[in-house]
């Protein structure tokens, strides 16, 4: 549910500003000069950009901690593992204290 309504709010605020940015060419075109709209437009694809890079960013940020924890659990394991291969068979006094 938490997804979903966070999908939700995510798609309606993209929704918004698309067609915020759609709008604004063309409401402002009668007011602005030439370089005034030229500005506008890089002004515009700079943010694209921005919001571009900073999901890709995001994104890789996450995939890289997924892989680390991963490592990092595989690496506890091999630890693990090896620690209970090592304590098994110990006896004293005819107690096997891996047991």
């Amino acid at each position: 549910m938490k997804k979903f309504l966070s999908n939700t709010i995510i798609s309606a605020a993209a929704i918004l500003v698309g067609y915020g940015a759609m709008v604004l060419p063309f409401r402002l075109f009668s007011n602005l000069t030439g370089i005034q709209m030229r500005i506008i437009f890089i002004a515009e694809i700079l943010i694209y950009f921005a919001i571009f890079s900073a999901f890709f960013l995001i994104r890789e940020h996450k995939e890289s901690s997924r892989k680390k924890e991963q490592e990092w659990q595989q690496r506890h394991n091999e630890r693990v593992n090896k620690r209970n291969r090592a304590v098994k068979g110990i006896k004293v006094n005819h107690y096997d204290l891996a047991a």
